[in-house]
């Protein structure tokens, strides 16, 4: 073999390597569930703007939000969350429509989604979302109450899963 001979086939074979990593790399990003990119980022980032506003708009309401979850008692059950809805004054607010976008930490591209819906006790809205694990979990409120629409994002540690013995 002549001196030199060899250098061609490294070139090559490092190229080749880079490309197979690359591809790699594009695979398990692709297909981590704890990758995701936020759903309509570039219309959110273009109504900044809105959002403020809204911000707004939910500290001239005063209302506040509150939500607890309840682990299910036995196996094969959904997890309960309970939401307290108050207006500035402390008084329960009924008759809203609550939506809520949520999803864990770790698993930030399967979202769920669901509308909560009225209890018998006035300004307590309960749901039963398919939640699977304890852990880090984002939620995203949405309520709306005839003209007035109110936000709320809270992430939080949430214990979803019973323990059965």
């Amino acid at each position: 073999m002549k001196p030199g001979a060899l250098w061609p086939w490294v070139i090559g074979g490092a190229l080749v390597l880079h490309v197979v990593v690359s591809l790699g790399v594009v695979f398990f990003t692709a297909t981590d569930a704890s990758y995701a990119v936020e759903e309509d980022y570039y219309e959110k980032a273009i109504n900044w703007d809105k959002k403020r506003a809204q911000d707004r708009t939910n500290n001239e309401l005063g209302w506040s939000l509150t939500f607890s979850a309840e682990p299910p008692s036995t196996p094969g059950e959904q997890p309960r969350i309970d939401v307290r809805l108050a207006d500035a004054n402390g008084e329960a607010l009924a008759g809203a429509t609550i939506s809520l976008e949520t999803f864990h930490k770790a698993h930030s591209n399967e979202i769920i989604r669901l509308e909560i819906g009225a209890a018998e006790e006035a300004g307590l809205y309960t749901a039963w979302p398919q939640m699977r694990s304890n852990g880090l979990w984002e939620l995203r409120f949405t309520v709306d109450r005839g003209k007035e629409h109110f936000t709320r994002a809270e992430t939080r540690h949430l214990f979803v899963e019973g323990s059965w013995e």
